[in-house]
């Protein structure tokens, strides 16, 4: 399969994401977009219209090298797996929904501790939310470590901070995820209301697929021990890390 064949076969949403990571991240760097114009700057949202800034802060993942393949390889796994494997499968509105939640809670939290960029803690939220959902699926991390892949978003936490990072916006997209999954999932096991449900706007806007599974509503089945489908093809129960 060539690239091109590869690039087609990727679901559109996950497609639309790592293009525009792609795109705008590769723009700002090699100076086809001043890279200020990019950032999250509410001062310039308000008083200057700048409403792009919202969007661009999404897909601007900063300074080109390692970090920004290894966010865009976990942004594209992490993405068509939750899109293709079951909890989104063949219902777009509702993968849609989740991630403007997640938009929404990053501006609030960029807002308060004047982030520049919010793209790498939705990479982070999306990987915590499928890791929640598949808690018990074994992860292999570089090294030969492996461990469940509940684990694996702080597994990352502590690996940036021990690199020379300081592990903010990691942390800050695990508590993205976490705030949703707790609301959507785990607040009405406990008795309480359903908070988040898709609006009927964007079911009609992103209808379903023929022969989609069950409600989002629903709590995934897929908490159960198992493996999903994965988009790369990789075989056995493990994902490898850092490997295509």
């Amino acid at each position: 399969m060539d690239l091109q064949q590869a690039y087609a076969n990727i679901p559109p949403i996950t497609k639309t994401l790592v293009t525009g990571a792609m795109v705008i991240t590769l723009a700002g760097n090699f100076g086809l977009l001043p890279v200020r114009a990019l950032i999250l700057d509410f001062y310039d949202v308000w008083y200057n219209f700048a409403i792009w800034r919202l969007v661009t802060s999404v897909f601007f993942f900063g300074k080109l090298g390692f970090p920004f393949l290894i966010n865009v390889y976990f942004l594209y796994n992490y993405s068509m797996r939750i899109e293709t494997a079951g909890l989104y499968d063949r219902q777009p509105a509702d993968y849609v929904f989740m991630l403007l939640v997640h938009w929404v809670t990053l501006l609030v939290i960029g807002y308060f501790l004047a982030l520049p960029i919010i793209g790498i803690p939705l990479v982070l939220a999306i990987m915590h939310v499928w890791c929640n959902v598949n808690p018990d699926v074994p992860v292999r991390f570089w090294f030969g470590l492996t461990f469940k892949a509940l684990y694996l978003p702080w597994v990352l936490l502590v690996f940036n901070i021990l690199t020379g990072g300081t592990g903010m916006m990691e942390l800050l997209g695990i508590l993205t995820g976490h705030v949703f999954y707790f609301i959507k999932y785990k607040w009405p096991e406990l008795g309480g209301p359903s908070l988040l449900e898709t609006p009927q706007f964007l079911r009609e806007f992103f209808p379903n697929a023929a022969g989609g599974v069950a409600g989002f509503g629903e709590a995934p089945a897929s908490r159960q021990p198992q493996a999903p489908r994965d988009p790369q093809g990789f075989a056995g129960r493990g994902h490898v890390l850092g490997n295509n």
